[in-house]
């Protein structure tokens, strides 16, 4: 005889729910008061009832045993040997409804929450002693839930569902959980199963995706990235030498009066005449007269002594190589109004940021290094602070497909009065990270002062990346602020 009233079955028949299975688990219709039948399922822990939810089928009314705790309903689930053994996965449920619903279609390892899903996020760390009281189900059934290998979680997928899925798997771990997606028209497993039936309600809890972990991924997980050119850098006698790509950090070096200005100035004037946009940040050499007088020699190739004397180099040719400036370079430089304010990482990185998005920036350089003010943390050593500092720049130069470019000053020579062989990237102040980190790293150096030669050693080039390690052999031409290759010197 059944213990159901004929109008509770035939509600659960109208949502596609088989009296007889809902029967099994102990649902029954229970007469209280004036009130009349309300359909009674009963909350069972270890073979035993310790709490009863009660609805009325005519209206969407329901309350639960006063006092009683709350458990996951079908809680014994987890006892079953597949579960325990980690072979089953536990599929979770917003209501029992939704339940039996998966329960009927082949999923006999399901459980639901006992009070639906949350209106807020939950606050603070994620500890027994200090978890909302609405999550105690949880905690209660924890010795069960720590021997699962996964979960489904088939919430509603209304907003308060993904609330629901997301407190769900910061206490049970993501790593271990699914979610699943519902065809159109439906919410959760219930309407899946009265609009198309079992076999759909098994597709969608067969098909459940591995829940977001921060950090972990698929190929699938990553859009395909735009394909961006890289510029191979002019430096005579180079073959394959390195590139300005997008995306990347180059590290140079070198000793006092190796040349760097001057090389660096050599690259910058090239890439302009070429059309690509450049800012840079100069905090050692000053902007006027030095920096302004140095481009644009590099750009008329002159000498930086004739420009500005018409009678070696003409006003209008200087006024072009300005123009050429105004259009395609921009300058980061501390607060000239303000002689105390040293220009931190985060300042640069932003006004980095509006170089690229406003002025069409392709290639950032920091040049020094060590002339930008630098907030370590209270407990954090140089090597750290760098290696963070990196982090960062590379993350920046990711986000705006821009090349970074960072001049670091090495240490000095420990052998004073002799001439000191040519640097590395980690022979750079602070840490090794400049050597670990950097996907194209170059010294400048010049093996004698009395002589032009310098010598540029491409020292790194990360797997993958265009160009090659090598030392390439210039001469620098003061004449016309420019370099020629002394390989090709040698040779004639």
């Amino acid at each position: 005889m059944s213990n159901l009233h004929p109008k509770h079955a035939e509600w659960l028949t109208g949502r596609s729910i088989d009296p007889v299975l809902a029967e099994k688990f102990g649902l029954t219709s229970t007469q209280q008061g004036g009130s009349g039948f309300w359909l009674t399922v009963p909350y069972v822990e270890n073979g035993q009832v310790v709490n009863h939810k009660f609805r009325q089928t005519g209206e969407k009314r329901h309350r639960m045993d006063a006092g009683a705790p709350l458990i996951l309903w079908n809680h014994d689930a987890l006892l079953s040997e597949p579960v325990r053994s980690g072979q089953a996965a536990v599929v979770i449920t917003e209501g029992e409804w939704d339940a039996l619903a998966a329960i009927q279609s082949g999923f006999p390892h399901t459980v639901s929450v006992p009070n639906g899903g949350p209106n807020e996020p939950s606050r603070g760390d994620i500890t027994e002693e200090n978890d909302a009281e609405r999550y105690r189900f949880l905690w209660r059934a924890k010795p069960h839930l720590d021997a699962v290998g996964s979960f489904i979680l088939a919430v509603d997928g209304d907003q308060v569902g993904r609330l629901l899925a997301a407190e769900l798997a910061r206490r049970l771990g993501p790593e271990r959980c699914r979610f699943v997606s519902y065809p159109a028209g439906c919410k959760d497993l219930n309407e899946v199963l009265e609009l198309y039936g079992e076999g759909s309600v098994a597709l969608v809890l067969n098909e459940a995706k591995p829940y977001p972990v921060k950090g972990l991924y698929r190929f699938r997980d990553f859009p395909e990235p735009p394909e961006y050119a890289s510029v191979p850098l002019y430096l005579p006698g180079a073959v394959d030498g390195p590139h300005l790509l997008p995306g990347t950090l180059m590290v140079w070096t070198g000793f006092a009066g190796a040349g760097k200005t001057s090389l660096m100035v050599f690259i910058i004037a090239d890439l302009l005449r070429r059309g690509i946009n450049v800012a840079m940040g100069s905090f050692e050499t000053a902007v006027k007269p030095i920096l302004q007088r140095k481009l644009r020699a590099a750009i008329i190739q002159c000498s930086d002594n004739d420009v500005g004397n018409e009678q070696y180099v003409s006003a209008a040719r200087v006024a072009e190589a300005d123009e050429l400036l105004d259009q395609r370079f921009s300058i980061i430089c501390q607060d000239f109004t303000d002689e105390e304010h040293e220009m931190t990482l985060e300042e640069m990185l932003e006004l980095g940021r509006i170089a690229v998005l406003r002025d069409g920036a392709r290639l950032l350089i920091f040049d020094p290094w060590n002339e930008l003010e630098h907030k370590r943390r209270p407990d954090e050593t140089e090597t750290d602070y760098t290696g963070r500092a990196i982090r960062a720049i590379k993350a920046f130069a990711r986000q705006y497909m821009v090349a970074v470019w960072i001049v670091a000053h090495p240490k000095k020579p420990s052998m004073w009065g002799q001439k000191p062989d040519a640097p590395g990237l980690y022979d750079i102040s602070g840490s090794s990270h400049w050597a670990n980190k950097a996907d194209y790293g170059a010294v400048i150096y010049r093996p004698n002062k009395e002589s032009n030669e310098t010598q540029l050693i491409i020292c790194k080039v990360r797997m993958g990346l265009p160009g090659k390690e090598q030392t390439i052999k210039m001469d620098w031409q003061w004449t016309n602020s420019t370099y020629v290759s002394r390989v090709r010197e040698d040779a004639a």
